[in-house]
């Protein structure tokens, strides 16, 4: 028996159920797969990159930038820090620290810039100071670490004087 000889109702039914049939296939066949070959062609999330973390020597001058020195590790250069403030808690100083703010700049042996920033931090009277703040400058090949939290930390040494004389310390962008 051909298709002709069924009656209008009797092809309605076959449409029907092949067409049920088709939209099943495309759920359960079609529909996976694309959404397979989608997942594979999108880009994934990048892991984390990993922090950048170098190391400080840094020298104290009486005049701004008040430390300056070198920077080594993940990134390399010199590294200079001008005070601009005195930090969060104003000229009032709370028990035995000191707070202050900093913008500090990263540059290569050419005077480029390669980070720059900006930091608040306190000195304890143990000599230890840390320092967290943000980057907010960037050569190119740096850009995405614009916007990234920095973490500073160290102790500092004293002349005979009582001026600070070095600040040897770690550099950290997360």
């Amino acid at each position: 028996m051909s298709i002709r000889g069924l009656g209008q109702a009797s092809v309605q039914i076959l449409e029907s159920v092949y067409w049920k049939e088709v939209k099943d296939m495309r759920r359960f066949v079609v529909l996976p797969a694309l959404a397979l070959t989608l997942i594979l062609l999108l880009p994934g999330t990048a892991p984390a990159e990993e922090p950048l973390i170098g190391q400080m020597e840094l020298d104290f001058y009486l005049d701004n930038p008040v430390w300056r020195g070198n920077i080594t590790g993940d990134i390399s250069g010199n590294m200079f820090f001008t005070n601009v403030g005195p930090g969060r808690r104003g000229v009032e100083e709370r028990g035995m620290t000191l707070s202050f703010e900093e913008v500090w700049l990263i540059t290569d042996e050419y005077g480029n810039m390669l980070l720059t920033g900006t930091d608040e931090g306190v000195v304890s009277a143990n000599s230890k100071y840390r320092m967290n703040g943000v980057v907010t400058g960037a050569a190119p090949e740096w850009s995405y670490l614009i916007g990234r939290a920095v973490h500073m930390s160290g102790y500092i040494t004293w002349d005979p004087t009582g001026l600070p004389l070095t600040a040897p310390g770690t550099f950290r962008v997360n």
